[in-house]
């Protein structure tokens, strides 16, 4: 089931998505334990990487445990991405793969000319992306939408192509549509006639049945899990499963979902500091609970009282004995 991003080997069809917030090196680490073909960084801005800031920089944590790992690079013109590319590699990082993102939909990217801005006009795209591929060290991937504001991903695949990208992902909705309504894995249907490259699809995925579908119509080398594995790791594990034939088992452990929130919790702490660590856990450690029916007010605990994570802890321990 292994494919190559360049030279790279992926030895998996599942992909963790990049996620502003979540993706940072504590989760990657985590998650990747399960089975991940490949990790990305959270977007990693071009200026930032230029100025040094120092919240920029902390994206960049990695032991290696989160490898094969793609840092993902944004900003809104070559020139930026080209100098903010050439001080990613003068920091010594180990990463194996160079994304560019060009999907994000929100209005504070956009507004930069960033993210899915770059699917409006095909030349200047292939103008930076080729640029970014010839001054890259790695194999560069880029994230895309269906399109601005219509749907031209055809095209937009064609260009990045010939422009020397190594792997698409496509998140099967315009910008335009944001988050909201169905992906449309139909738009590229016939993708896998028309670029020789790999390519990846995302949007939407929640279940091993959503993977399996999104696969079939779009005949993807990969699916890029996101939402759908916030509080989830065995998603990981039973996508794997399916895709290699095997059985699987859908049904989320109240015991393991508290031993894994606890592993993951204590990495993130050493990775952002409690303070910082248990701010990102009020929305991510319910999530972990989701999928298990009587845990309401277990959710509500987490979400309205977490400051320490002995607090955390204390919530779910007490709620087990309580259940």
């Amino acid at each position: 089931m292994s494919f190559k991003i360049g030279n790279i080997e992926i030895k998996s069809k599942v992909i963790l998505a990049p996620m502003a917030g979540i993706t940072s090196f504590s989760y990657r680490k985590f998650m990747n334990k399960f089975g991940c073909g490949l990790t990305y960084s959270e977007m990693i801005s071009d200026c930032g990487l230029m100025y040094k800031n120092q919240s920029t920089l902390e994206l960049l944590q990695s032991d290696g445990s989160d490898r094969p790992l793609a840092i993902q690079l944004f900003g809104g013109s070559k020139e930026t991405l080209l100098k903010g590319l050439q001080e990613l590699n003068s920091l010594g990082i180990e990463y194996d793969i160079l994304d560019l993102n060009l999907a994000c939909p929100v209005n504070k990217v956009v507004k930069g000319n960033g993210g899915s801005t770059w699917l409006k006009n095909q030349n200047l795209l292939f103008d930076m992306v080729s640029a970014i591929v010839k001054a890259s060290t790695r194999p560069v991937s880029c994230k895309i939408r269906l399109g601005w504001d219509k749907i031209n991903v055809l095209e937009t695949c064609k260009t990045l192509e010939r422009a020397g990208v190594s792997f698409i992902a496509i998140h099967c909705r315009t910008r335009a549509q944001g988050y909201t309504g169905k992906p449309d894995y139909e738009a590229i249907k016939d993708l896998k006639d028309i670029i020789k490259i790999p390519f990846g699809v995302s949007g939407n995925i929640f279940s091993v049945e959503d993977a399996l579908n999104a696969v079939k119509i779009t005949k993807a080398d990969a699916v890029l899990v996101a939402r759908g594995g916030i509080g989830n790791p065995e998603f990981i594990t039973n996508l794997n499963k399916a895709f290699n034939g095997e059985k699987y088992n859908e049904i989320v452990d109240f015991d393991r979902q508290i031993s894994y929130l606890k592993e993951y919790s204590r990495d993130l702490v050493k990775e952002r500091g409690e303070k910082k660590a248990c701010q990102y856990l009020r929305g991510i450690a319910p999530k972990f609970f989701n999928s298990i029916s009587g845990t309401k007010e277990l959710k509500n605990q987490i979400t309205s009282s977490l400051v320490l994570l002995d607090q955390l802890f204390k919530i779910i321990d007490n709620f087990k004995i309580n259940k």
